[in-house]
């Protein structure tokens, strides 16, 4: 999966949970004060990422993860990461 097919597969995923339409969400979007999820629905994005993506996240790898393109970021990094761990 390249990165446009990631943000678009994980735009569907926030809208799915968060209720709002796929295409009204911004990159820079907060999940939680502009889309509404709570800290279960951030949890749910989350296990969903890495179900997908069949990795796991340490917490501090997404702390900061508040917005669309913040978890994009901190799935590129763990990819890279797994990658690495895998050559």
């Amino acid at each position: 999966m390249n990165a446009t097919e990631r943000e678009t597969w994980l735009r569907a995923l926030i809208s799915k949970i968060s209720g709002n339409s796929a295409a009204a969400i911004g990159v820079h979007d907060d999940l939680q004060q502009t889309l509404g999820l709570d800290s279960l629905g951030r949890l749910e994005v989350l296990a969903e990422i890495e179900d997908e993506f069949d990795f796991y996240f340490e917490d501090n790898e997404t702390m900061n993860a508040s917005t669309l393109s913040k978890i994009m970021e901190a799935i590129d990094r763990k990819l890279l990461k797994v990658e690495g761990a895998r050559v």
